[in-house]
């Protein structure tokens, strides 16, 4: 249940359902999500850590201030050095299944990024999430083939800090279908078997990533 209550809760905070600055109250997250108190409680404190929600005495959670470019630049700083190695590593193992899963991930964000494209003049906001989720199902796949669990844990705490980026964002997303050109290309790379060539298509995505960011970041 907490599970449930953590990712709809983030759902919320992505998308601009629950406003910056506000107080997150307890009671009224778990009518609306028709839970009781204990896992929203237990979802705010996990959101807590990662940066999105905020906790202070007497004042309880409330929606974190948007990034500033200081915090994007060190964010995607930290993204170039785990995901540019992380890919290095899954380029190594090299396995065919590995491949294979993640075609199947990329398949998954085309079709996301055309429904989104489709139907996002009408609203699409349940649309622009699972845009989302499928660009991070493509990042955890090359994490979850690096062959270490330690980079797949720290590869969580990533994922939050991206969706920090999305609260941050003056709009909606304005990236889908650069970000799917651009893993369509990572992929390419790594079937060519050559870490280099896998970790320079993975460093010019993230290069590209901080860029686009950096101007949708409110002033």
């Amino acid at each position: 249940m907490t599970e449930h209550v953590y990712h709809a809760l983030l759902q919320m905070l992505v998308q601009g359902v629950l406003k910056r600055g506000s107080v997150l109250r307890i009671d009224l997250l778990a009518k609306t999500l028709d839970v009781s108190p204990t896992p929203v409680r237990e979802a705010l404190a996990r959101l807590a850590t990662t940066g999105l929600v905020q906790h202070e005495a007497r004042r309880g959670y409330t929606i974190a201030p948007p990034l500033d470019r200081k915090q994007l630049a060190e964010l995607m700083d930290a993204r170039r050095l785990i995901e540019v190695a992380a890919i290095g590593r899954a380029c190594e193992n090299g396995c065919a299944a590995f491949l294979a899963d993640l075609e199947k991930a990329l398949d998954t964000q085309r079709k996301a990024v055309e429904a989104y494209q489709s139907q996002k003049d009408e609203g699409g906001e349940d649309l622009a999430w699972q845009v989302m989720v499928a660009d991070l199902r493509f990042h955890h796949t090359i994490f979850e083939n690096t062959g270490n669990r330690f980079i797949r844990v720290m590869s969580q705490a990533l994922s939050a800090q991206l969706h920090r980026i999305r609260q941050s964002a003056q709009a909606g997303i304005s990236d889908d279908r650069n970000a799917l050109e651009e893993h369509e290309e990572i992929l390419a790379a790594l079937r060519t078997g050559d870490r280099a060539v896998a970790e320079r298509a993975m460093e010019k995505h993230i290069n590209n990533v901080e860029r686009r960011s950096e101007l949708d970041l409110t002033d």
